[in-house]
């Protein structure tokens, strides 16, 4: 499978970029019901996505949950990924995440670290090549911050000097001349929110807050993206996506504490199931599969649009020849050199590759129709492009 349109996530250690992807792409499965598409996956990311999987589920059987635990990137991983149409393997709408350890974020930790320093220009040009930026947020960080020096210390711990300089690279990549009519998205998306929600299993109340959080926090970041790309014909569309990542994991503890050598303390989260037995339930996860495909099915029709075009201008010239007037010689010419066969065979062959196109064009839309017109979860806001669907 050869990706089309990639994803760039940026954010630090911990936050839960693994974990994030792999809601989304099991997410996205209670999206596609009813529907003869499904989420196909290259086998190392079908593996990792077990790996998370398996790893919840045992969490779930001794009834003790640990983050640490479920583990987080170490090394660069591609996900592969195709939304598929069901029996038609041809048929597809492929695109690649890229995750890293959070870590590299920082340039004193790349200076050190050799794989690092190798690997970074490699993720720098995926994200300039990115249809989405999306930015994981640990919503326990913003949201337990109480005390000044716990507040000093959140941008830090989110690493937003960093992340907004990922977010100049994206935007300043979405300027260059073949990528400044394609579609541009950045999703904000805070994780863990279950405590602060009252809309899945939980009693929080905190929604408004943790909205204003994030704009606060993320407003630097959000200001160089519309900077950079103020000239761009398309708007860039910025979501606010609040995900229970689990919906059975609630915060229970948040610590602060302090580290040798540090000026400001580190933050520790302490989280228990919720319910009994614990249910996985899911929220806004998909909606980073829902925006990925709105903005993936402008991109492949406007693609498919020009190959249909240049197939029928071969279709027309071949057409035309045959009908204009050869004269006697030209005319014997034209059916003893071949020509009149070539001809045939081309005009036959553009027709049938029209009509693929037409058919799978056709396929493509109704693969993601449903994707793309679902109402977007009650949490989820439009704060800036061409408004809410």
């Amino acid at each position: 499978m050869t990706p089309s349109f990639r994803v760039a996530v940026t954010g630090p250690s911990r936050v839960g970029k693994t974990t994030l992807l792999t809601a989304v792409l099991s997410d996205t499965d209670a999206l596609l019901t009813g529907t003869p598409v499904s989420v196909t996956m290259d086998e190392p990311t079908r593996n990792r996505v077990r790996k998370q999987q398996r790893d919840l589920r045992r969490a779930i059987e001794v009834g003790e949950f640990d983050a640490a635990a479920l583990g987080g990137t170490q090394s660069v991983s591609r996900y592969r990924v195709a939304l598929q149409a069901e029996g038609d393997e041809s048929i597809e709408v492929p695109f690649e995440l890229l995750d890293y350890p959070g870590q590299w974020l920082d340039p004193e930790v790349r200076a050190q670290n050799p794989q690092a320093k190798e690997a970074w220009p490699g993720y720098l040009d995926h994200v300039r090549n990115s249809i989405m930026l999306l930015v994981p947020i640990d919503a326990a960080v913003l949201m337990e911050a109480v005390l000044p020096r716990q507040r000093a210390a959140v941008g830090e711990l989110l690493a937003l000097l960093d992340v907004e300089e990922v977010g100049r690279t994206w935007a300043k990549g979405r300027l260059t001349t073949d990528k400044e009519d394609e579609p541009a998205v950045v999703v904000l998306a805070p994780l863990k929110c279950e405590k602060y929600f009252s809309d899945n299993g939980g009693h929080g109340q905190d929604e408004a807050r943790l909205r204003e959080k994030v704009k606060e926090r993320y407003g630097r970041l959000l200001e160089i993206i519309a900077a950079e790309t103020r000239e761009r014909p398309q708007p860039v569309r910025v979501v606010y996506a609040p995900v229970d990542t689990y919906g059975c994991v609630e915060l229970m503890e948040a610590r602060w504490h302090n580290v040798s050598g540090h000026d400001l303390p580190d933050f520790t989260a302490h989280y228990r199931f919720r319910g009994r037995p614990p249910r996985i339930s899911v929220r806004a996860a998909g909606t980073v599969m829902q925006e990925l495909a709105r903005a993936v099915l402008a991109g492949q029709e406007a693609a498919e649009a020009e190959q249909q075009k240049t197939t029928q201008g071969a279709y027309d010239r071949h057409v035309a020849r045959k009908a204009e007037a050869k004269g006697f010689w030209g005319t014997i010419e034209y059916y003893l050199s071949g020509e009149a066969g070539s001809v045939n065979e081309g005009i036959q062959t553009s027709a049938s590759e029209l009509a693929c196109i037409s058919l799978r064009r056709g396929q493509l839309t109704d693969a993601t129709k449903k994707l793309v017109a679902a109402p977007i979860d009650r949490r989820v806001e439009i704060w800036s492009g061409d408004g809410p669907r």
